[in-house]
């Protein structure tokens, strides 16, 4: 029987034992299957690949090719004109005109050339290297030294280092061009003030945004190197004032300089701002502003030669629309049209100058004298410590005779005024008689009088819409304890009630506090929110948004009113300003006052109100270290109000001896 031998598969049918006999042999894939793979996987990477490139020339084209245009080009902020402010009849009171400016481009300066312009800049524009210097870094962020190798990005701007320069200085600089590289002359809108120094403290002025500011939420939006409104209503409504800037396009190169001094497209036009009216009447500003310094040349008069300075608040009882906000001594606004000087500063800054920056009248605080005795009469009558026919006798002193806690207290007139009753308490300003409400007061629980101060808005801001107001003092016990260290001054004494009865102590008030708190006497009870802005209105004269204010009501009698309001009509018609409005045509109820200032010069005040039966204004008048309220302010007064209802009944000169 012949031998079979077996045939040896072949490659591909050579089996592939595993490891263990008991498992099943594996047969390795074919060849065929191994192309297979090898061209899916290929058509799925050619898929992915060209989807990468539809997505990134399709979906993504526009984004690329900004970002490219981005590298390409830069934008140039065109600064919008500023809106004007008016007043309420709509006489300009802040306008712009043409002016030059002079501004450095950092990117087009030659690298290590920087300092050299800077010096050179500062010579021709008569102002320090060091003001130029840190006008770059603040408008770029960046060093002298970053900008001068050109590090960082923030050197193409055009940073503004003078405004309103010369012709002589702009020629200088054309005339040199290659000595000032970088250099720029722009044509720019300059902030005028045609009524010069008139409103100044409430008008405002502008200035670069400061890196504090830019970290407040009202200025979310705003940008380093923008100009904006600092203080008055320039701040409050810049949003409105300071239009929508303009974009230019200038194509750079690799290196960020421009190729051409000609603008591409893909720019926006600047959109000029609102105008802004105000409440206030340019006349009645001006003669307020006047009355000031009249009382003031009538102090001199009457020997108070410290006198030099004060402030008055013409307001509507109605609605706290501000007609006249003036302050003495002032200044002329366009000193901050290119930053102040160090030497302006100086002067301006001066103790012997007398803070012409700042607004009396909401920013500077007094002892309110006897102009705080028709509140402290509402608070008497109301709390039911006095009736209108209470009587007190007066015979100079208080007490009459004897001491309280080793104390006693003199009135205005030595003379005294016998027993009078509240009206003509107020008529007269008698001291001794609101001495005894004030030590009524401290024998009572509570802070009554202090309470009511506070109702009628002292003690706190009164919601004014430019920044900067103060808030004032009414002192509470609870004050006392908390301001004071020593044990004895920590007490809450009888003096400290009496004072307090007189506007005298330790309570501090604005002139426009009084103003709010006398315009609720006369309007019945309404504390009004004071307020310059009016309305905005588009270039176009369209209305944009009307100023409202709010106000609250304070609880308080019409009788207690009727007592309060007979006893300052009678203040000016047979009383302590009787000289100055007994005779006058329009129906006057005021208050005078004389408040002790320690270590100065006695404030004169006029608190009143007018038409007396039918109130419209209120008028708040006071003359720092002036004397006497009926001789120095209540004059100032009248010529307010001969404004204010177009008269011309001359200038009064007050009474000789009076509170």
């Amino acid at each position: 029987m012949p031998i079979r031998r077996s045939r040896r598969p072949t490659g591909s049918e050579r089996l592939i034992r595993g490891s263990r006999p008991d498992r099943p042999s594996l047969r390795p894939p074919s060849v065929a299957l191994r192309v297979a793979l090898l061209a899916g996987l290929t058509v799925v990477l050619v898929a992915v690949i060209l989807f990468r490139l539809w997505y990134l020339q399709v979906l993504s084209g526009a984004q690329f090719e900004a970002q490219a245009n981005d590298n390409r080009l830069r934008s140039l902020k065109v600064v919008a004109p500023r809106g004007a402010i008016l007043d309420r009849d709509g006489r300009v009171l802040v306008e712009n005109r043409p002016g030059l400016s002079v501004g450095v481009r950092p990117m087009d300066v030659t690298t290590g050339r920087l300092d050299e312009v800077v010096s050179r800049l500062a010579d021709v524009l008569k102002v320090p290297e060091g003001r130029i210097r840190k006008k770059l870094r603040a408008s770029t962020g960046l060093t002298i030294r970053q900008l001068d190798s050109h590090e960082g990005s923030g050197g193409y701007d055009l940073v503004i280092v003078a405004e309103d320069v010369t012709r002589a200085m702009v020629s200088r600089i054309l005339e040199r061009k290659a000595l000032f590289p970088g250099v720029e002359v722009r044509k720019d809108y300059i902030r005028a003030y045609p009524m010069g120094t008139m409103a100044a403290q409430v008008l405002g002025h502008l200035g670069e945004i400061s890196r504090e500011q830019l970290k407040e939420r009202q200025y979310k939006g705003y940008a380093a190197g923008d100009v904006i409104g600092q203080g008055g209503v320039e701040s409050t409504y810049d949003r409105w004032l300071r239009g929508r800037d303009g974009v230019t396009k200038i194509e750079v190169d690799a290196m960020g300089r421009p190729k051409s001094s000609e603008p591409v497209a893909g720019g926006r036009l600047p959109e000029p701002g609102d105008s802004l009216v105000l409440t206030l009447d340019a006349d009645v500003q001006k003669k307020a502003e006047a009355a000031l310094r009249y009382g003031i040349e009538l102090a001199h008069r009457d020997g108070q030669w410290a006198a030099n300075g004060g402030a008055a608040v013409v307001m509507d009882v109605r609605n706290g629309q501000l007609l006249g906000l003036a302050s003495y001594p002032t200044f002329d606004p366009a000193v901050w049209t290119d930053g102040l000087s160090d030497t302006e500063w100086e002067r301006l800054s001066d103790p012997q100058a007398n803070q012409p920056l700042v607004s009396k009248a909401f920013q500077g605080v007094y002892a309110a004298g006897s102009t705080f005795k028709a509140i402290d009469a509402v608070a008497a009558l109301e709390e039911g410590v006095i009736v209108p026919s209470t009587r007190y006798y007066c015979n100079g002193r208080y007490p009459p005779s004897g001491d309280i806690g080793g104390s006693h207290w003199n009135c205005w007139t030595p003379y005294g005024h016998g027993s009078p009753d509240l009206v003509a308490a107020l008529a007269q300003s008698c001291d001794v008689y609101f001495y005894n409400v004030g030590y009524a007061f401290y024998n009572r629980p509570g802070t009554e009088l202090a309470d009511w101060a506070k109702r009628f808005g002292l003690g706190r801001t009164t919601g004014l819409d430019v920044p900067g107001e103060v808030k004032g003092l009414v002192p509470t016990p609870e004050w006392r304890e908390k301001y004071f260290e020593d044990e004895v001054d920590k007490l809450w004494k009888p003096g400290n009630s009496i004072l307090l009865a007189i506007g005298q102590g330790d309570l501090q008030v604005t002139p426009l506090q009084m103003a709010v708190a006398y315009a609720a006497i006369a309007n019945g009870g309404t504390v009004v929110q004071p307020h310059l802005g009016l309305k905005v209105v588009s270039p176009e004269g369209k209305l944009v948004r009307k100023v409202d204010a709010a106000s609250r009501k304070v609880a308080v009698s019409g009788e207690t009113l009727s007592a309060v309001r007979a006893g300052l009509r009678a203040a000016a018609t047979e009383g302590t300003s009787a000289a100055v409005f007994a005779s006058y045509p329009v129906a006057v109820a005021g208050k005078t006052g004389t408040a002790e200032v320690y270590g100065k010069g006695d404030y004169a005040w006029y608190a009143s109100y007018a038409p007396a039966d039918d109130p419209k204004y209120v008028v708040v008048v006071l003359v720092e270290q002036g004397g006497h309220g009926g001789t120095v302010a209540a004059p100032a007064a009248r010529m307010i109000y001969d404004a204010l209802f177009h008269l011309d009944t001359g200038q009064a000169t007050g009474a000789t001896s009076t509170d």
